[in-house]
């Protein structure tokens, strides 16, 4: 037959479990807290506009030809 176990040797259990180490062999790769500073610039007067440009470019040319694909991959079903 089972032994009945009272609810305050359960939880004094649990508090016993919670203070067994468990050794992990994994590195820890979290980074420590850092602060973050953020500035917007709403002045649209960009100081390299030529980069921006070819940036939003390439952007709609990645977009086509992604579109472009789904459309060919929706047609090959």
């Amino acid at each position: 037959m089972a032994a009945q176990v009272t609810l305050e040797d359960a939880l004094s259990n649990v508090d016993l479990l919670e203070e067994l180490p468990l050794p992990d062999q994994q590195p820890c790769i979290e980074p420590p807290p850092s602060s973050l500073l953020y500035q917007p610039n709403f002045n649209t007067n960009f100081e390299d506009r030529n980069a921006f440009v070819t940036g939003i470019a390439r952007y709609i040319e990645q977009a086509t030809v992604h579109s472009s694909m789904y459309k060919n991959n929706a047609h090959s079903f």
